[in-house]
C-alpha cells in the first residue's frame, strides 16, 4: 500500500500542472458554464490528462520492475478516469459557487488581448509532449537561470493565485478520498484506517516541497513568452473579487471531479487487490 500511494502522490504532482494551470447560484446555464470551461481552457486540459497519464506511464515503465504490474495499473488509473462525467461535475460545482454575472465578469478577462495569450500559453500543460518540454526546459534554467525581475514577478504570480494552497488542498482531497474509499471496503480493520490516516498526513507534509517546486518551475516554463509586464497584469486579476472568486470556484469544481475519479481509481484497485487474492487461492 506504502509503495502504491508513493506512486500515486508522485504522479499527481506531475498532473498538477495540467489542472491547475487551467484552473447554488440563480440565472446560471449550463450553456455559460461550458463557455467558462472551453474559454479558460478547462475542458481541454480535463480531456487531455488521460493521454498525459498514459506519456508518464511509458516513462515510468522504463524503470518498473514488474512490466505486467505497471501495465495493468496504467490500464485501471486510465479507464477509471470518465472525463465526461468529470466536466459535468466540475460543471454542478461552478454552477453553485459563481452567479451569471460573475461568469461574464471572467469570459469578459479570458476574452481581453492578455487573457487570450495567457490561456494559450496554459494550454501547453495539455500537450502530449508537455512533460518531455517541460523536463528539457527545466534543466536549462540551471545554466541559463531566470533574472532576478522575472523571478519576482513569477513568485508573486504563485502567491498570488494560490497556485501552492489550492494544489494542495486539491491533492489532498483526492488523496483522502481514495483512502477512504479502501477503508470503507473493510471498516472492521482499524489497524488499516490508523496506517493510511497516518500516510495521509505524511504525504501532505513531503508533498508541500514537490508542489511548490513544480508550480514554480512549470511556471518559468508556461509564461515563458509573456513579458513580466503582463504576468503582473495577470497577478493583480487574482487580487480582484473576480479574479478571487473565480480562482477559487475552478479549484472546487476541479477537486470535486478529481477527487471522484480517485474514489472510482481505488474502488477499482481494491476490486482487483480481491479478485488476484481469490485467483490465487
Amino acid at each position: 500500500m506504502k509503495k502504491l500511494t508513493s506512486f500515486i502522490g508522485a504522479t499527481l504532482v506531475a498532473l498538477s500542472s495540467v489542472v491547475t494551470f487551467t484552473t447554488s447560484a440563480q440565472g446560471v446555464s449550463d450553456s455559460q458554464v461550458y463557455q467558462l470551461l472551453d474559454k479558460s481552457g478547462s475542458t481541454r486540459a480535463i480531456e487531455s490528462i488521460p493521454m498525459q497519464m498514459q506519456a508518464m506511464g511509458q516513462q515510468l515503465s522504463l524503470t518498473a520492475k514488474d512490466q505486467q504490474e505497471h501495465q495493468e495499473f496504467m490500464e485501471l488509473l486510465v479507464n477509471s478516469m470518465n472525463t465526461d462525467e468529470m466536466l459535468s461535475q466540475m460543471l454542478a460545482s461552478i454552477k453553485k459557487s459563481m452567479t451569471s454575472e460573475d461568469i461574464e465578469d471572467v469570459l469578459a478577462w479570458l476574452n481581453s488581448d492578455i487573457g487570450e495569450r495567457v490561456v494559450t500559453a496554459e494550454l501547453k500543460s495539455a500537450e502530449p509532449e508537455f512533460q518531455q518540454e517541460f523536463m528539457m526546459y527545466a534543466a536549462q534554467l540551471q545554466s541559463t537561470p531566470p533574472s532576478q525581475a522575472r523571478k519576482q514577478v513569477i513568485m508573486d504570480l504563485v502567491e498570488k493565485s494560490q497556485m501552492v494552497d489550492q494544489g494542495m488542498n486539491l491533492i489532498t482531497g483526492i488523496i483522502k478520498n481514495m483512502f477512504d474509499a479502501v477503508k470503507s471496503k473493510t471498516p472492521e480493520d482499524q489497524e488499516l484506517a490508523s496506517t493510511l490516516d497516518s500516510q495521509l498526513d505524511m504525504m501532505t507534509r513531503s508533498l508541500r516541497p514537490a508542489i511548490e517546486q513544480q508550480m514554480i518551475l512549470t511556471s518559468y516554463y508556461i509564461y515563458q513568452d509573456i513579458s513580466n509586464e503582463d504576468i503582473a497584469t495577470y497577478t493583480s486579476f487574482f487580487e480582484q473579487p473576480t479574479g478571487k472568486k473565480y480562482i477559487t470556484s475552478m479549484y472546487d469544481a476541479v477537486g470535486v471531479a478529481m477527487s471522484s475519479w480517485g474514489t472510482n481509481l481505488m474502488t477499482d484497485i481494491v476490486a482487483k487487490y480481491d479478485q488476484d487474492s481469490e485467483s490465487t487461492e
